[in-house]
């Protein structure tokens, strides 16, 4: 069997083993929305998400988001990556501990936070660092058997032992039962690789590493901090410019709106790697002839899940939930408009423009955080969901044409610009169409049919991953 045979034949495994993690992962989240939505109320529900937006933030401050350095380091440091990982775990945890003790000492004097509430989040945000440092790695190696597993097996593990927990508490913070078991099985899990990391790298103090992942990660931050802000922001905004119920109401439907994003995480998991080699050996002809199906195929998901998902929720969740499926279109458009930018920012990756991959994404940020002060506090979560449209909009010009700047021959916008315009013309008809769900679902089911049906004749599926 030829080398180019071997990498197809991988990359369909990989692609498959990917999209079952994922799946699994969205599967595992959506079907415990009716019990968590029951068992919890709108407001418990709604301190939990918004728990889960502050540990987001965190990670990359006490991590300094060193695991993006992984992508160019795993081409730089190929023959001695896991003295690499090492070193970027010596170093993120000598990060982890002063930043933690910075935070917990300002909390002890600020004297109005649950403190055990702060050191679950700081505990959570610096091993979920740990394992999502150490999925990119399996990526870049291709392993997929190693991510996936990590993907899945810790999610399973903290939903069952959560749904244990919080059945079993009483009283009205029974959001504890929800995050104790977050953090607890993130620390189990980081402790094992961090000190595997350490028999095998035998690097965890390494100057030139240190130099190399801090020049590259730093300006990460803050772009990490405003994809954060981008896409956590409008729940904590939500809970303190209108109230807590609206953020469960919300969080629960961009929850769901994120299902499809099973899909575009497993193909960009073999997307990034794949890309990187290509481009490495000048095949941009390839690349651009490859990006219109990588873009079609998660449009497809995305426009169906849009048409059936309101009589998801309602079969999800209780009546406190049913305002919310108004907020589906916008959600489910902002998604895609992420997918579509992260393309433009592997490329800013790829020729370690960093500071201008941060200084896009902050502009993004700052945008759906003016804009969310203005319109929350009048039309709480409706309009937190077209604040989110409009920011990852701003994110997508910006990075595309920074992204062009670098590499004019990459991308070209009108390849952007048809899926775009379709996504658009079908938000007008889902909520046209909102009360007549029998129209909605036989538009998602004979499109998806119709769809498939082109795509298995013209080998288009199999054509895209070999």
């Amino acid at each position: 069997m030829s080398n180019a045979s071997k990498e197809n034949g991988k990359n369909i495994k990989a692609s498959a083993f990917y999209l079952v993690g994922n799946l699994f992962n969205k599967a595992l989240a959506f079907f415990t929305i009716p019990i968590f939505t029951r068992i919890l109320t709108t407001s418990e529900y709604g301190i939990s998400q918004t728990y889960l937006s502050w540990v987001s933030i965190l990670t990359l401050i006490v991590g300094l988001s060193l695991g993006n350095s992984i992508r160019t380091a795993y081409v730089d440091f190929h023959d001695d990556i896991e003295g690499y990982m090492s070193s970027i775990y010596g170093l993120s945890l000598l990060s982890f501990l002063a930043s933690s003790a910075l935070i917990i000492t300002g909390m002890l004097i600020w004297g109005d936070i649950d403190i055990i509430l702060v050191i679950c989040c700081l505990v959570q945000s610096y091993f979920q660092f740990v394992a999502t440092a150490m999925t990119t790695k399996y990526m870049m190696k291709v392993d997929y058997i190693r991510k996936t597993l990590l993907l899945a097996l810790p999610n399973l593990t903290i939903q069952i032992i959560a749904i244990f927990t919080i059945m079993n508490m009483h009283g009205d913070k029974k959001y504890f039962g929800y995050i104790i078991p977050y953090a607890a099985i993130y620390m189990v899990v980081g402790i094992y690789f961090v000190i595997s990391s350490f028999i095998r790298g035998k690097k965890p103090v390494n100057k030139l590493y240190w130099k190399y992942a801090l020049t590259y990660s730093l300006p990460l931050i803050f772009h990490g901090l405003s994809l954060v802000l981008l896409s956590s922001s409008d729940r904590i905004m939500i809970t303190n410019l209108y109230n807590s119920s609206e953020t469960g109401v919300y969080s629960l439907i961009y929850n769901l709106s994120m299902v499809a994003m099973a899909v575009t995480a497993s193909l960009e998991a073999v997307w990034v790697p794949w890309f990187t080699r290509k481009l490495m050996t000048g095949e941009k002809s390839t690349i651009n002839k490859n990006i219109t199906k990588y873009l079609e195929i998660s449009l497809v998901v995305m426009l169906c899940l849009m048409f059936v998902a309101p009589e998801i929720v309602k079969i999800m969740a209780t009546e406190q939930y049913y305002s919310g499926i108004y907020m589906i279109p916008p959600l489910v458009f902002a998604s895609y408009e992420m997918y579509m930018y992260t393309v433009y920012v592997n490329v800013e990756y790829y020729y370690k423009s960093t500071k201008y991959i941060a200084f896009n994404t902050i502009v993004a940020a700052v945008t759906n955080i003016v804009l969310n002060f203005i319109f929350v506090p009048l039309y709480g979560g409706m309009a937190a969901c077209f604040t989110t449209v409009a920011s990852y909009m701003v994110s997508f010009i910006m990075h595309s044409r920074h992204s062009r700047k670098l590499d004019k021959e990459l991308f070209p916008l009108k390849q952007f610009a048809v899926p775009t315009l379709i996504f658009i013309l079908a938000i007008i008809v889902a909520y046209l169409l909102m009360e007549l769900w029998i129209a909605r679902w036989i538009i998602a089911i004979v499109g998806f049919i119709c769809y498939a049906a082109y795509a298995l004749l013209t080998k288009r599926f199999s054509n895209f991953l070999k």
